[in-house]
């Protein structure tokens, strides 16, 4: 089992600040139109409980397999960008922008990185691509999000394209709100595999095969003392006493969704296989507040971090200036949901 990260260093993904969920006098649950994923009470029960729920059959194949031709395209250009990022966030000392060609980037990577290099991540494809803006921002995904947040209104926080190639190592357990700068238990994040998916446990019994899933830690996002009272550092979760889950096969259209907080990771992928590739997509509910970094002294910096802040530098600055701890809303976190909000139609950002 993947060993779990460390809460302090920067580099390293894991869980972190948690506030009361919502109380008795929240919303209540939004009903879809007829054109989108109305979720059974079964599956919001199981998503409270788990942490993570997948829905089947929620995006057509063909519109998947044009996300997939598009995000391999978007790789291709984008894939130096994203070495820098991880050369940023896995070697300190070194700086980024002076690398210059993927070599270097490599070369960096394989000298100084503190961790073994995971994946490569790219960062809010639907800025700039039209496919990609279609399914990140389009109503199946945003319908979904809403039922499970238990909100009216609903926002993107960022899309996220993981690619895995042959020879990257483990993920290690992490939670998505630990790189986010929201103060909010409300975020979801949709993942969408661009290759079909056996899950953690082939036909023939082996464990984490090269083309399975997330894995998650169920009902860990319930766990609210683990990262208050624990060093998270070189520790497993085995001690826990978590039930270890994957969404089992997934095909070409179903889509897994996990709370900001549930801890989940995914195997390496072997030497001699296809390089993985995977869409998520964040949702957050309207009406977050960006994370009080300057006047708040509860807030614990020892656990704050900037490994995505490529993702949100083009407009967390301007309302951290406005007001520490403003709500989160700017043009670049569109409301999604409902469909009579949506302000998707902006998108790709035009010039």
């Amino acid at each position: 089992m993947p060993r779990a990260a460390s809460a302090a260093p920067p580099h390293q993904r894991s869980v972190t600040r948690v506030r009361h969920a919502a109380g008795p006098h929240a919303e209540p649950r939004p009903r879809p139109p007829v054109n989108t994923t109305s979720l059974s009470d079964s599956v919001l029960l199981r998503y409270e409980r788990d942490g993570f729920v997948v829905t089947r059959n929620l995006l057509s194949p063909d519109a998947v397999l044009q996300l997939r031709n598009d995000c391999e395209a978007e790789v291709n250009m984008r894939r130096l960008d994203s070495l820098r990022h991880r050369v940023r966030v896995l070697c300190p000392g070194v700086d980024a922008n002076e690398i210059t060609t993927e070599a270097e980037a490599r070369a960096a990577l394989q000298k100084g990185a503190s961790d073994p290099l995971g994946f490569l991540q790219f960062f809010n494809l639907h800025r700039s691509n039209e496919t990609v803006a279609r399914v990140a921002l389009g109503q199946e995904l945003a319908a979904v999000a809403a039922q499970l947040l238990g909100v009216r209104r609903v926002r993107v926080y960022q899309d996220s394209l993981f690619l895995k190639e042959p020879g990257f190592a483990e993920t290690n357990w992490h939670s998505d709100l630990r790189m986010a700068p929201f103060d909010t238990n409300q975020l979801v994040t949709a993942w969408i595999p661009l290759r079909p998916v056996r899950g953690a446990r082939s036909s023939n019994g082996s464990k984490s095969p090269p083309d399975s899933g997330l894995m998650f830690a169920a009902g860990s996002h319930r766990d609210f003392a683990l990262p208050f009272w624990h060093d998270m550092d070189g520790r497993d979760l085995s001690d826990r006493g978590y039930v270890m889950k994957d969404c089992g096969p997934m095909e070409m259209g179903d889509v897994s969704w996990h709370h900001g907080w549930v801890l989940h990771c995914a195997a390496p992928q072997p030497l001699g296989t296809p390089p993985r590739l995977a869409l998520s997509v964040a949702f957050f509910a309207d009406g977050a507040r960006i994370l009080p970094r300057r006047s708040d002294p509860s807030v614990r910096a020892d656990l704050l971090h900037d490994e995505d802040v490529e993702s949100y530098a083009a407009w967390l600055p301007q309302l951290v200036a406005a007001k520490d701890g403003a709500v989160a809303r700017h043009r670049l976190l569109p409301v999604v949901w409902p469909y009579e909000s949506s302000e998707a139609g902006s998108f790709p950002l035009r010039s």
